[in-house]
């Protein structure tokens, strides 16, 4: 049974699930669908949301085999990093996820203070200030306040999206092309910036931990949560190609242009609220994976989850992010990867408790394969050059 503070509703863990990929390769999406087209972007979006959908029921059948709520790490380091070398691996692991995740929230506070900036007048470093203040404040007082917190986030994201929708259809909108010629590298380029749009693998272990107190609603939590990115990818993708007949490869910037000044405030509180949702998700779990790791209470893995980001925003020290950014998407494709040996030996120790989740033949080993595959091919196209 979930402690009463850590109780989330069906919605909460939706929007959790979905708060953690708003932020991230959304505001690509839609320059990519232009170059290939409508068709192919619903061919893509389905594709990706079945191969997206597999892995993070696996993951959710692992934490519920597993019975403990833990992160994904201490998963790895149970079931797979195992033998002489295998503590030596977790730490590697460890190691390199606090780098990588550390990156993408410095990117969120230099992101969200620039944006709090432009619209406030408020100087850079008070902007980030700012940004870390609303981010980092939230996740101060636990997972139910975060998913209280997301609700509220995604709900505006929504807002803006209908709002900036209806305003490109009442203008006249310039006809979206249903397929336009982009070719196989374009499609893989714009199905590797969809999939990662959808990598909502930390929210996982956090609504199974929502929502132990009804086992039942976790898929369906992840599923919907994994849907409303879907709908905000194809929203803002098909915004974009009916605003401007040119898309630009910040989407919301070009969208501010052809409707107006009032769109443009619009897309900065998009880009706030995207920025936030994913920073307290991903916080939330890089606090709890310290504290799982290193046996610290909540408050001193707050405060090294979160205050690490301040300081690399304020200071600005963009070679090195640049660096850990390529890291944290390595370690994305290589937890993708390490959740299927992880599957395996979860099933062959761990017997399904009552009211567990299984996949099933879904989860077998041909699946396995096709998700591996899926994801290396994520990889593949959201480093491809298709713009040029």
């Amino acid at each position: 049974m979930t402690e009463p503070g850590k109780q989330l509703t069906l919605i909460e863990a939706a929007c959790l699930v979905a708060g953690i990929g708003v932020g991230g390769a959304i505001m690509a999406v839609p320059y990519l669908a232009s170059l290939n087209g409508a068709g192919p972007l619903l061919a893509l979006l389905a594709v990706a949301y079945g191969a997206s959908a597999v892995l993070h029921l696996m993951i959710v059948e692992i934490v519920s085999r597993d019975g403990r709520g833990r992160q994904l790490v201490e998963l790895f380091d149970t079931y797979v990093f195992r033998g002489p070398a295998g503590k030596a691996l977790t730490w590697a692991f460890f190691a390199l996820l606090v780098a990588g995740l550390t990156t993408n929230l410095a990117a969120y506070i230099a992101g969200g203070g620039d944006l709090i900036g432009s619209v406030s007048g408020l100087p850079p470093r008070a902007g980030h200030f700012a940004m870390y203040a609303l981010a980092a404040g939230v996740v101060f007082f636990g997972l139910k306040t975060i998913g209280m917190s997301e609700t509220a986030g995604v709900a505006g994201i929504g807002a803006v999206l209908v709002a900036l929708l209806v305003a490109a259809l009442a203008r006249g909108p310039a006809p979206v092309p249903l397929f336009t010629g982009g070719g196989p590298a374009r499609a893989l380029a714009l199905y590797g910036m969809v999939m990662f749009s959808f990598a909502c693998f930390w929210a996982v272990p956090q609504s199974v931990q929502g929502l132990s107190h009804n086992p039942r609603l976790i898929p369906r939590a992840v599923l919907l949560g994994i849907g409303i990115n879907l709908v905000f990818v194809l929203a803002l993708s098909v915004t974009a190609m009916m605003a401007s007949p040119r898309v630009e490869p910040v989407a919301l910037q070009g969208i501010g242009r052809a409707l107006g000044p009032w769109a443009r405030w619009l897309g900065s509180v998009f880009g706030l609220l995207a920025m936030l949702t994913s920073y307290w998700s991903v916080s939330y779990a890089m606090t709890v994976i310290l504290q799982e790791r290193l046996g610290w209470s909540y408050r001193p893995a707050w405060i090294c989850a979160t205050l690490p980001s301040l300081v690399l925003a304020v200071t600005g020290v963009s070679g090195f992010l640049g660096f850990l950014e390529i890291t944290a998407g390595a370690l994305g494709v290589m937890l993708a990867v390490l959740v299927a040996p992880t599957l395996r030996a979860c099933r062959r120790e761990k017997p399904l408790a009552p009211g567990g989740f299984s996949l099933g033949r879904l989860g077998g080993p041909a699946f396995q394969i096709l998700v591996v595959v899926a994801y290396i091919l994520m990889a593949i196209g959201a480093m491809w050059p298709a713009g040029k």
